[in-house]
């Protein structure tokens, strides 16, 4: 999961890494 400054939609793929990571 890469931050993306320049794009303020979230894909599911990011979200389960960030869940995860938490």
């Amino acid at each position: 999961a890469e931050p993306k400054a320049e794009c303020e939609i979230i894909s599911f793929a990011d979200l389960e890494d960030l869940r995860v990571a938490a």
